[in-house]
């Protein structure tokens, strides 16, 4: 494949992230991209359900092509991407880094993962575990329209 500038991705064609970022993808990468959130939101639909939360990232980059350190997000609470049925698509990262995923479609909110693994939080894992949790009810309570099945 040929090597494209940065500039040219951003204005011209869906772009890629991380190591694919100077290819040319061989298909329209924002049409995957939302048949793919379609299709969970189709199942969804189908078994009640008014939220998905989505930590491991093969489902994460599967619903929204986040593709930045999967190999590091694979083996640490890291990302994770929740899915509401009626509403947004919040991808929480490690970092406050949206870049990371800007020009991705299917990406509504950029938040920071709070670190609740003894690895990024240390003593302070419980804290940190209670601020994600109420994070997370916060979003069903304003998306899921009364439905709490997570």
């Amino acid at each position: 494949m040929p090597l494209t500038s940065v500039q040219e991705i951003k204005t011209g064609r869906a772009i890629q992230h991380g190591a694919m970022e100077f290819s040319t993808a061989p298909v329209d990468l924002d049409t995957v991209r939302r048949y793919r959130l379609q299709r969970l939101r189709t199942k969804m639909e189908e078994l009640d359900v008014s939220g998905l939360l989505l930590f491991n990232q093969i489902n994460t980059r599967y619903a929204v092509d986040a593709t930045n350190m999967q190999v590091w997000c694979s083996h640490y609470e890291s990302r994770c991407v929740f899915v509401a049925l009626d509403g947004p698509v919040v991808l929480f990262d490690y970092a406050n880094h949206p870049y990371l995923s800007e020009g991705i479609p299917t990406i509504d909110e950029y938040r920071v993962l709070p670190a609740f693994s003894f690895f990024g939080a240390g003593g302070r894992c419980h804290d940190f575990v209670k601020e994600f949790a109420a994070q997370i009810e916060d979003l069903m309570k304003i998306h899921g329209g009364g439905n709490r099945r997570l």
